[in-house]
């Protein structure tokens, strides 16, 4: 049985190694140090709220939310260990967030996925959608 609660700073250290663990896994490849990685996850911690999901009691995931007590909120990230994924658990999590969200007041959850991602077409299927007034330019 899956449970959701607030993340504790007494969970950084396992969050970090489930960010570092399925971050730098394809198509992400993102490759942060173990000093970065901690910093990005204590920024999360610091700047938003993160939940966390159980299965017996161990963390499978996690889901970072910034722009809290604005009306639109943003999913700033979303990991799932890959042996929990497309099982549901994703979600069980993201539906608890909007309800969440909803709630205090955030008209919108906004995320930024690649195209090519997994993670485009599960946003997709809760009816997620492009935002053509918004673009990523790259100098390269």
């Amino acid at each position: 049985m899956m449970k959701i609660r607030k993340a504790k700073k007494t969970d950084l250290k396992k969050v970090v190694e489930l960010f570092l663990e399925e971050s730098s896994k394809k198509p992400y490849s993102q490759n942060y140090s173990l000093k970065d990685a901690k910093k990005r996850v204590g920024d999360m911690f610091n700047f938003g709220t993160i939940y966390l999901a159980f299965v017996d009691k161990k963390i499978v995931g996690f889901i970072s939310m910034a722009g809290e007590g604005k009306e639109d909120i943003y999913i700033d990230e979303f990991w799932l260990k890959t042996e929990y994924q497309r099982k549901g658990i994703g979600s069980k999590l993201l539906v608890f967030i909007q309800k969440e969200y909803k709630k205090v007041g955030a008209k919108t959850i906004s995320v930024m996925t690649s195209k090519k991602a997994g993670a485009f077409k599960f946003y997709k299927k809760f009816k997620f959608k492009e935002d053509k007034s918004e673009v990523i330019l790259k100098n390269t």
